[in-house]
């Protein structure tokens, strides 16, 4: 990837809403305002309903956690991918697309399904484009996509104790 210009998921659908936010990723990234509270506050609120999602896998592997060297993360999910376990996180990269993949799931044979997760309660156009474009990365890295879902809140769950995943989320095929 050395050398050639990459684009991630994430700039990918930056890049869809406002294509002045892409430029400026790859030209004045410096320019870009930090996160402000508010928006780190929805951040961790996304990370939290991850974590939940996970444990509907128990056998999961986590993929790369704490690792911030792209090749390392790419390596270690080649490595992952031969146990046929639920991935989380697992990073590929192809024909300069890289994504990395909230659930990646073995079904039998050689396909997978792609889990995308999201602390919405409903199916938005932008998760068909982030979905979109992660099928595209890994059919082009050489895995087989049997279906992709986007797993989101039901919001008619009501808690009544520990919170149970299966109850919590709505796994929409999409």
């Amino acid at each position: 990837m050395a050398n050639q210009l990459s684009i991630s998921k994430s700039k990918y659908l930056a890049g869809l809403q406002c294509h002045k936010l892409l430029w400026f990723y790859y030209n004045a990234k410096d320019e870009i305002p930090e996160t402000d509270a508010a928006k780190q506050a929805i951040f961790d609120q996304g990370h939290e309903v991850g974590a939940l999602a996970k444990k509907m896998f128990p056998d999961g592997i986590e993929v790369g956690a704490g690792v911030t060297d792209l090749r390392e993360t790419l390596r270690l999910t080649a490595n992952a991918v031969k146990h046929r376990k639920p991935l989380f996180e697992a990073a590929f990269s192809a024909n300069g697309c890289y994504a990395r993949v909230d659930i990646l799931n073995p079904i039998r044979g050689d396909a997978w399904d792609i889990i995308e997760v999201k602390s919405s309660t409903s199916v938005e156009d932008v998760n068909l484009a982030d979905i979109a474009f992660q099928t595209r990365v890994l059919t082009e890295a050489g895995l087989k996509i049997r279906r992709c879902f986007l797993c989101h809140v039901n919001n008619k769950f009501v808690r009544h104790g520990e919170i149970d995943p299966e109850e919590f989320f709505t796994l929409e095929d999409i």
